[in-house]
């Protein structure tokens, strides 16, 4: 009987061929399996770690006793089992401002450096077991890389706080001598609850007309808008108009809120320049077609024959709609993910 060699070696040669091949997709299956798990578990880090950011810039934005210290890590730390699935995770908060420690050189980078100067909060997350390993455990890349004991995943986020220099608004602006008033230049947050009357731009004597807040009579005033909306900048000018659509919806939702308000110090026509954005709580208002009293002051504006007016007061908060930190400090403070 002869034998077929040739044939024989081409069928070895397959059947090596499919143990090699077989082998190889395992391996690479196994890898794919465990870098899967390990983005999944970055992203559940991160996720948590922007929450913690934002809180932290939240709380230091308006309370510096509170700006660091174990219970904001402790926080920080709730956020990150919170949003990972099997709630082993740990956090540390850094940064600048307030009792913030500075960062350490090691563990997880951010995407983007630090700031050279203004105030951030910064959290980083990690894998914390049981047992106190900071390690990933594999799944089935242990089969292929025998020292592979697991990977340490990190994530990283961190959020600016301060004054806007830009940020969305509504278009209720108001004058500076009435913030000025009110809250004491500032050192007053609450202020005093006021009625504001609507700006009288043919005074010649209103606040405004000098450029400065010296005290003369202000008011508040329409800013054009289609939703009662608008974005501001600082030393910008805008443009005054009728009270637009969705602005009374707009007071009525937000009554009792601090919302961000543009603050005006010079009155050309019907331009007005912004100086900044303060944090105005609205506690009731007279206007042509509808009267919410203030619970304190009632129904009627200071002076009773004026027919038009908002009641309110200044006061110190983080307030939403985002934008670009840097402008003066009136009072509303915003936050922003910078890394």
């Amino acid at each position: 009987m002869f034998l077929n060699r040739r044939r024989d070696r081409g069928a070895v040669s397959a059947i090596a061929a499919v143990l090699f091949g077989t082998g190889v997709v395992l391996g690479v299956s196994a890898l794919v399996v465990d870098v899967g798990l390990i983005y999944v578990e970055r992203k559940q880090l991160q996720t948590g770690a922007d929450a913690a950011a934002i809180d932290a810039a939240r709380v230091c934005a308006t309370d510096a006793t509170r700006c660091g210290g174990a219970a904001m890590d402790r926080t920080a730390a709730a956020y990150a089992r919170q949003n990972e699935n099997n709630g082993e995770a740990t956090a540390i908060v850094c940064g600048r401002g307030g009792d913030l420690p500075s960062c350490p050189a090691g563990g997880a980078r951010c995407v983007r450096p630090a700031p050279a100067d203004g105030a951030y909060a910064e959290v980083r997350t990690s894998i914390r077991r049981a047992d106190g390993s900071n390690l990933l455990p594999p799944v089935f890349a242990q089969a292929v890389l025998d020292d592979y004991d697991g990977a340490a995943v990190s994530a990283c986020a961190r959020v600016a706080w301060g004054p806007p220099a830009a940020a969305r608004t509504t278009a209720l602006a108001i004058s500076t001598c009435d913030w000025q008033r009110m809250s004491n230049r500032g050192r007053l947050l609450p202020s005093v609850e006021e009625a504001i009357p609507l700006f009288d731009e043919t005074d010649p004597t209103s606040c405004g007309r000098n450029g400065v807040g010296n005290g003369n009579r202000g008011g508040f005033r329409w800013l054009e808008s289609a939703d009662c909306r608008t974005d501001v900048e600082t030393a910008e000018e805008k443009r005054a108009g009728e009270r637009p659509d969705g602005c009374l919806d707009l007071l009525e939702a937000t009554r009792g809120k601090a919302i961000a308000v543009p603050i005006f110090n010079r009155v050309s026509g019907r331009d007005y320049t912004i100086r900044g954005v303060a944090a105005f709580v609205v506690t009731g208002w007279r206007l042509p077609d509808d009267v919410e009293p203030s619970p304190r002051l009632g129904r009627d504006c200071a002076d009773r024959e004026a027919t038009t007016c908002v009641f309110g007061f200044f006061t110190r908060a983080v307030v939403p709609g985002g934008g670009a930190v840097g402008g003066p400090d009136l009072g509303a403070q915003i936050t922003a993910l910078i890394g």
